[in-house]
């Protein structure tokens, strides 16, 4: 069987940038997080830190939506087509988005 290296490089690239990019929001929202950790729940400050989970579940969707464009295009080994049937998906995540961000 004939394995092409592009998507398994693709996905090399995409776990190293994501990780690059996700790893400050995650390393802050903790240091928040612990530096908090006593507020009672429902309090003013505990619902501010709270807010930084927006930005990691956006990078978590980027991370998904384009794992999902590498892994489409692993299967069927069409780039082009990957991409075309991605538009769903990201119209789905844009609407995910929209409401993580008026709750923020």
């Amino acid at each position: 069987m004939y394995l092409s290296l592009a998507p398994l490089l693709a996905t090399l690239a995409l776990l190293a940038l994501s990780t690059a990019i996700g790893i400050r929001p995650v390393v802050k929202l903790i240091r928040v997080y612990e530096a908090r950790h006593e507020l009672r729940p429902g309090s003013a400050g505990r619902i501010r830190s709270i807010s930084g989970w927006a930005v990691i579940a956006f990078w978590l969707m980027a991370t998904w939506f384009f794992a999902t464009i590498i892994g489409d295009w692993h299967v069927t080994g069409d780039l082009s087509g990957a991409i075309d049937r991605s538009w769903l998906r990201l119209r789905i995540l844009l609407e995910i988005a929209a409401a993580l961000g008026d709750n923020d």
